[in-house]
Order: structure tokens, then sequence, then C-alpha cells
């Protein structure tokens, strides 16, 4: 059953959401709130209507979710079909309460909200949505096709549906790829609430860690791209926070518990061009972030001597805006002339002053995507600083025909399928969700007794593969080499029995040693790659000394390759959010990804409320 709240939970400290007649009812950032929540009565409980594709005529007709037994079924009243269209068994957590599949899960956050376990099968419930007013409703994922769907209807706005994933066995694979569920934060923003994403800020029921802690600088910009969502000429108001409340925000990620953040991303509008820019990626180290990096368009790192000032105030990787190679690539999604020669001084800049590099590439069906090949072939080229893909399918704000969102919807299966066109790579093999590399960050914790932040995000947000790369640029996927499934599965038990035991021995070293050798897969190896020689390479992945530079010339390095779907309003499953390892620090409160920046969209009520008015409509010149 859907959690209810009363008006006297969500009242608090003057910040309510349904009820009274305090400030907060005339609040825009509350009436935004209370306007996704405004049908969730209507799905407290079964039976509840919808509209849903007939399996008979394909044709979409009234639907009801409801009981049958102890199972969720959908219930067809097509006028073609009639009684002939069968009712479907649908794998639900909505109203029924269900288990995890791994027994060690917790079953509620530290705040004692029950969490909905993860859900394998399809076809299932899920609660998402209006694609046009971003109300909370429910629909369901379902298989058509040899792909994955997710359909439903808004007693409002209709019946809309949109394609989650191109591959449905790509998708199925990678949802069994999750491990223990999470608690979440010990002291959220917005405790004791219940309707998930309307009450972000972070609240009671968020299952996971920050992986990676997101703040935006500005949305002050030196480009103007078409596709940007997050500049000041699409908000209409300047957002730049000074230097304390910039900190201020810092401070909060660093004091989460049980686990602080610790890798943090300045983001924007282009980050760059803050006044303070120096001082706050100083700050950021200083406060103890044991990674730094940027999301940048490379204008201003193209800068020798402003690179080498960012490097030496602690700035470690670019995640740089790449949507291909050549000037011609970035015509219609950027529009900036000149932009190819500056992303390559910006490379070259790292590599002079040691800092890496992660590609992130925006991906719109039938106008990107054919630079795939090219991006992946040019990271190879130059290895000695690029660490890593960042493939990021476009997420589609506004109104959108179902016809138009396809045509560019391009989903994590696109991506996969693109990838295996390329030699060495088979995506059924080697992509899997980024959960799978759970049980390395719980055998860490089990050796030195400190927590550890998971990769406990959804199957669904991120999958992809890591790439061996040799000395001549020949590239083996990890999957290839190393039984990696069962190499996890198996260092998770590990974990949970050193753990349980209290303390960490020889013994339990020659087990990892044991291990690696019996999921060790020579046939799928390189004839000079040996277990000791992949630990050094794996080694590498942390400690550039090892992988990067002079030291790494004669050792196998490390390339990942994977795609981040981040949701928007026509895709949108709540549980991703739930489970989102991505948190924006503002001056509102914390946010997960997708609900900051699309679905909910909290960014432009969270930055209004501490924003100035424009006085030059043109972006800030090119540095």
């Amino acid at each position: 059953m859907i959690e209810q709240v009363s008006d006297a939970d969500v009242c608090q400290a003057g910040s309510c959401s349904t009820c009274c007649d305090c400030d907060a009812a005339t609040d825009p950032m509350e009436e935004h709130r209370k306007t996704m929540r405004r049908f969730v009565e209507l799905y407290n409980d079964l039976p509840a209507k919808t509209e849903a594709t007939c399996p008979l005529c394909r044709k979409v007709c009234p639907a009801v979710f409801d009981r049958h037994g102890q199972q969720v079924v959908l219930k067809f009243d097509c006028p073609t079909c009639g009684d002939k269209a069968p009712a479907i068994v649908h794998h639900d957590a909505i109203w029924t309460q269900t288990k995890s599949d791994w027994p060690k899960s917790p079953t509620h956050t530290h705040k004692g909200v029950p969490i909905r376990p993860a859900l394998r099968r399809l076809p299932r419930t899920v609660q998402t949505l209006c694609h046009d007013c971003g109300a909370i409703i429910v629909g369901r994922y379902f298989v058509q096709d040899g792909a994955v769907y997710i359909e439903k209807s808004c007693p409002e706005h209709g019946y809309f549906r949109d394609k989650i994933n191109d591959n449905a066995l790509i998708y199925s694979k990678a949802a069994w790829w999750s491990f223990e569920e999470q608690p979440g934060h010990e002291h959220p923003q917005r405790p004791g609430l219940a309707h998930c994403p309307s009450e972000c800020g972070i609240c009671s029921q968020h299952q996971s860690g920050t992986v990676l802690a997101q703040l935006d600088l500005t949305n002050r910009c030196n480009m103007n791209c078409p596709i940007c969502f997050a500049n000041a000429n699409a908000s209409g108001f300047i957002f730049e926070p000074s230097y304390d409340e910039i900190v201020k925000q810092m401070e909060v990620l660093r004091n989460f518990k049980p686990i602080p953040a610790t890798a943090i991303q300045f983001s924007g509008g282009e980050p760059t061009i803050h006044p303070d820019f120096l001082k706050i990626i100083a700050k950021a180290n200083e406060l103890g972030f044991s990674h730094v990096q940027i999301a940048t368009n490379g204008i201003r790192m193209a800068d020798l001597d402003f690179a080498r000032q960012a490097a030496q105030a602690g700035l470690h990787t670019l995640y740089l805006q790449f949507d291909g190679v050549g000037e011609e690539a970035y015509r219609d999604t950027r529009n900036h002339p000149g932009i190819w020669q500056k992303k390559l001084d910006a490379i070259a800049n790292c590599r002079e002053i040691g800092m890496k590099v992660c590609l992130v590439p925006t991906l719109i069906k039938n106008i990107t995507n054919d630079q795939i090949p090219a991006i992946l072939q040019f990271a190879i080229d130059n290895i000695d600083v690029i660490g890593g893909i960042s493939w990021q399918p476009v997420s589609f704000t506004g109104r959108m025909s179902v016809d138009e969102l396809a045509k560019h919807r391009y989903t994590l299966g696109d991506l996969a399928k693109d990838l295996g066109e390329i030699d060495g790579i088979e995506p059924l093999r080697d992509f899997y969700p980024i959960g799978l590399i759970t049980p390395l960050s719980n055998l860490m914790e089990a050796i030195d007794n400190k927590p550890k932040i998971r990769s406990s995000s959804h199957t669904d947000c991120a999958c992809g593969t890591y790439l061996l790369v040799s000395p001549t640029g020949k590239i083996y996927p990890f999957p290839a080499v190393l039984n990696v499934a069962g190499l996890f599965c198996e260092m998770n038990d590990l974990a949970f029995r050193i753990k349980e035991r209290g303390r960490f021995t020889w013994l339990d070293k020659v087990r990892l040693y044991r291990m690696f050798k019996r999921h060790w897969n020579p046939e799928g190896a390189p004839g000079d790659l040996t277990v000791g020689k992949l630990i050094t390479t794996m080694m590498g992945m942390i400690d550039k000394k090892s992988g990067r530079g002079k030291a790494g010339k004669t050792n196998y390095r490390t390339l990942l390759c994977a795609g981040m779907h981040f949701q928007d309003k026509h895709n949108y499953d709540v549980e991703r959010s739930r489970r989102c390892v991505i948190l924006y620090s503002t001056p509102a409160g914390v946010f997960p990804f997708c609900t900051h920046n699309c679905g909910p969209e909290y960014r432009y009520l969270s930055q209004a409320s501490f924003a100035k008015p424009i006085n030059k409509p043109e972006p800030a010149k090119a540095m």
C-alpha cells in the first residue's frame, strides 16, 4: 500500500504541504509539492484505474489494477477484444508488502520508513509522474517487441507511453545485479514524510549515500547551448551563490551521517566562471573531499595558466562535455565555433599538469549517436589522460508527443547495441549496472571497520563496463577476462563473514587471491596479462602512479565505458529517485539528481529563491 501521511506529520517548522494557513501555503516550492500530490489518494488502495495497451489487439483501452488473491493484476476493458483480453499478473511493491531477495538487507531506512525492495521481473507496477503536469500517478513497465516500455494515464492529461530500454534482455540482466538495500541518512533534512518525490530536500525515504555530490556554482555560462536547461538564459535569472554560501553547502555534505560525502563535482552553468572558483576548489580539499572534479565545457581549462592554477588548488578531474570528434559534431548541440580546438587544448593541458579527464557525450538518437565509435577511439588514443566515458542519453523537458519522443529517445539498450558494433565488445556479456561493485565497498568496510559509500543506485540508472586497454590500444572488456558475476557474489559473502567475525586475517588474504584465480578466464585474456598484472592495472584506477604517466606505459590501462540515463517526466520511476547516489546540495536543501534537474524539476524553484534578475541578456564572454 502507498504510505500515507497526515497533515500534522507534514507540517514541520513552518513548512507545510497540504494543510493550513501558515506562510508555507503560499511558498512556490510548497505549492509545487502540493500540486504533485493532488492525485495520490486515487492510488492509496486497489482497485486503481488507468489506461493500458491491450495484449491482444495492442490498442490503448481503459484498465484497472486490482487484486487477485495475493497478486496484483491488470484487467483490460478493451472495446475490441472484450472478455478475450486476459488479466495480467504484475510484480508489485506499491500495494504489496515484499521482502528483499538479499536476506541481510535492512527493511527500513534510518528514520523508520519501510524500504520497497528492488523488483527484478516484468511486467511490474511503477510509481511515476504525469508526462505533462508532473503529478504522482501509477503506471507499469512491460515488454513489447523485445523492448521495455512505460505506460501511464493521468486523471487530467490522459495516456502516455515511452520506451525505457530498447533491449529487454540487457534490461532484465541488469535488474538482477543489485545487492543489499541501503538505509539512507541518519538525519534527513525532511523527516516524517511519505510521498516521494514531492518531499525532496532530502527526506527520510531516501535509501542511498552520496557517491558523487553535485554543487552548482552559477547558472551563467560562456556558451549558449540549444540543448541546455541549466543556464541563465533558459531560467531568466542569475543564480550564483557567494563563497560563504557554497562553503555552507559543502559542509552539509561533509556532515552527512553515517557516511559523509567524499567526492564532489562543481557544475553550473559553467563553474569555472564563478569569481571564487579557485578558492572554492581549495576549500573543498580543505574540508576533506578526497575527489574534486568539475563539469565543464573546457573553454577556460584550455588556458594552460588557468588549468595549472586549478590543479594547484586541488582540482583532480574534468568531466568534459564531449559530443563528438571534430568541429562538425558540435554544430547542432552547441553551436559555438572553435569549441573543438578548445577541448583538444583542455585535454592537452590536463596531460601536461597530471589531471584526469572523463568524456561526457550527450546522446540524441539520429543526431549524435553516430559519433560513438569515434569518441571511443579518441579515448583509447588518449588513454594516458582519459579515464572514462560517461555516455548520457538526453533527458527531455517540456511537452512532447509520443511520436516526437520516439524519434529522439536514446536508451541504454541503444547504447549497448551501438557499442556492440565495435570489435571486442559483447553487450550481453559485458554490460552491468554500477551496483555490481557494491561488494567491493562491503569488503573494504569489513577490513578496516569504517563505513564506506556504496554504489547502490537503481539498476536502471547506469549500465556499462570497464575496458582493459593494452599498450598497443587493443581493448578487452573486464567480463571477458574475469567472471565478474561470480567474483563479486563471492566477494560479498566473504565481506559479511569477515564483518561477523570482526577481523580480517591472513587466511582471508589467501581467499581473496584464490577468488581472483578461480574467476580468471585465460581464454579471454591477452597472453601477456597475468592475474598479478591485472591487479597492478586495477591499482591504476585509484593510483595514477600505477596506471598513468611513465609508470603506466607498459601496463594495461582501464577505461570506464558506461551510460548514465537520467530521467524525465516521460519515463520517471520514483524508486530510482529513492536510490539516487548523485545528490545536489543547494541553498534550499539536498536533492537527488533526477528530482533536481528533471521530473519534479526542483532546480528552478530552489535557485529562484536565491537568485537575482538578469541585467544583460547575453551569456558571459568566452575566456
